[in-house]
């Protein structure tokens, strides 16, 4: 008997382990794929593995949606000082939709020297010099900061564009220009030397402003080299290769349709007395939503919603006004909503839509109205309990 017990136990145990082992997907970065094309899993973690060399201190996987040119998701393995191996994996965890194809960029990156570093920091520094000394000028009367909000904001595209091939191991953010930067050419720009420039001929005036201008301007980098400093000062690795794996699918899901069960708000006015009075309601509700196949920038990165789709279905009581007076859907004899909605958290939905409504007893179509209504309600996968 303990015998069966134990391979019974033992039994279990593997099952229990090859269910928790997470499906590994291999890299080839000669032929920029992955090996056997494998389908890639949504509702469990999978592992980004591939063979780099020993000076690879740091790979990026950047993943979209097939043919869109923005991230959904971004993950990175960074090698620690005991790590000596020249293999690296990336932990995907269930982020990722059923059924749909993704574009999978993994980069890696190479540890950069202090001399490296040294010329990079001087190059920024003087792009930045350059942008300014453009932009800061005297025009016979002032020095002048030509549109201060422009000028931060390609300051903002330079600093963007010149690190855009560099990480920070230590994943400090770059955090300039910052807003100070904006202020200070703003400050300049409200300025007027008119007092300095008095007694003065014109020569004296464009040396005075020529140095005025190379003062602020070197006030400004100086700024903002501070500003970059945390980031610059850290250990930076630089881009290295890059491989790009089109149309990777996921693994398909049985298709099923939520259920919604919830409560509807709903406002019914009626006339009494030539006077028209509001009976604001909420009435339980049941329906199906059927999900948009929504691709969109701003519901992929949401933690709140996400799911867009539209719902139909009938509220479980009739609708009645201040005169008692009970309205339905001709032909159902409960009344029907339609509506879009967003889910929320993954287990609500909430719904805006229309009630159409007939006089209970009334089986034509002539006289219906169309009130909103709104609705929360707890969405349920036909088949399997709470949709995931």
């Amino acid at each position: 008997m303990k015998r069966i017990t134990s391979v019974i136990a033992i039994m279990v145990l593997s099952f229990s382990c090859l269910q928790a082992q997470e499906r590994i997907v291999k890299i080839d970065f000669e032929s920029g794929s992955f090996y056997n094309n494998p389908k890639v899993p949504f509702d469990n973690s999978f592992v980004i593995m591939g063979e780099t060399g020993k000076e690879i201190e740091f790979v990026k996987a950047n993943i979209s949606y097939e043919g869109k040119n923005y991230n959904l998701h971004s993950f990175v393995w960074n090698r620690i000082e005991q790590n000596k191996s020249e293999t690296f994996s990336i932990v995907i965890p269930p982020v990722l939709r059923s059924n749909t194809k993704y574009d999978f960029e993994i980069i890696t990156y190479r540890l950069i020297t202090p001399l490296q570093k040294e010329n990079l920091v001087k190059n920024v520094e003087d792009r930045v010099r350059f942008l300014l000394m453009n932009n800061i000028y005297f025009d016979g009367k002032n020095v002048v900061v030509n549109k201060p909000k422009e000028v931060y904001n390609k300051l903002n595209q330079l600093i963007t564009e010149s690190f855009k091939h560099f990480e920070s191991k230590n994943f400090i953010p770059i955090q300039a220009p910052s807003s100070l930067v904006l202020e200070e050419l703003k400050k300049q720009s409200d300025f007027r030397f008119g007092r300095f420039f008095k007694r003065t001929t014109q020569m004296e005036r464009d040396d005075i402003a020529k140095e005025f201008v190379s003062e602020k301007v070197e006030h400004l980098v100086a700024l903002i080299k501070s500003e970059l400093a945390p980031f610059t000062n850290s250990q930076l690795v630089q881009h290295h290769r890059h491989v790009n794996v089109k149309s990777v699918e996921t693994d398909k899901e049985p298709f099923t349709l939520p259920v919604n069960i919830g409560m509807y708000a709903w406002d019914k006015t009626a006339s009494i007395n030539n006077t028209s009075v509001h009976n604001i309601n909420f009435t339980p509700g049941v329906g199906l939503t059927i999900p948009f196949n929504n691709k969109s920038q701003l519901i992929s990165r949401s933690r709140m919603f996400d799911s867009f789709g539209f719902s139909a279905g009938v509220l479980l009581k009739p609708v009645v006004d201040n005169n008692g007076i009970e309205f339905l859907t001709p032909g159902v004899n409960l009344p029907v909503y339609t509506g879009l909605g967003f889910r929320v958290f993954k287990v609500a939905r909430f719904n805006a839509g229309v009630l159409i409504l007939g006089e209970k007893g009334n089986q034509g179509f002539d006289n219906l109205s169309v009130i909103p209504t709104a609705g929360l309600a707890l969405e349920l996968n036909l088949w399997m309990g709470i949709k995931k």
